[in-house]
């Protein structure tokens, strides 16, 4: 039976496959704690509601991307570079999790990428 193998943290220690070091427990606290809240990025009621009617209508059910089913509404330009486009629907696109996901790292920065 396959199992991986131990990691290095970036602090030092070997930590086991699966396993999260104390450290990166902490600095994902310390990120989660600086993080504004989901209304202060500008997903508040409003956005809940009427990104749940847009994935109700039809042919808004598949990911604009991979055509695997869509779960969540995403902006086509981010609402951080474009905020006065928060509500606008031609900005949305219907996507997945993974999709999303990708688009946001891609885009925002994730993983110690620059911004575009």
């Amino acid at each position: 039976m396959p199992f991986a193998a131990p990691r290095l943290c970036t602090c030092g220690k070997v930590v086991q496959a699966g396993k999260r070091c104390e450290c990166s427990i902490k600095r994902k606290a310390e990120r989660d704690r600086l993080r504004p809240t989901a209304p202060q990025r500008g997903y508040d009621g409003e956005w809940r509601r009427l990104s749940q009617a847009y994935l109700a209508e039809p042919g808004n059910d598949v990911c604009a991307d991979c055509g695997r089913p869509a779960v969540l509404v995403a902006h086509r330009v981010s609402i951080r570079k474009a905020p006065h486009l928060r509500l606008v629907r031609s900005n949305w696109k219907p996507s997945c999790i993974a999709c999303n996901n990708r688009q946001n790292i891609a885009c925002e920065g994730g993983f110690g990428r620059p911004i575009k």
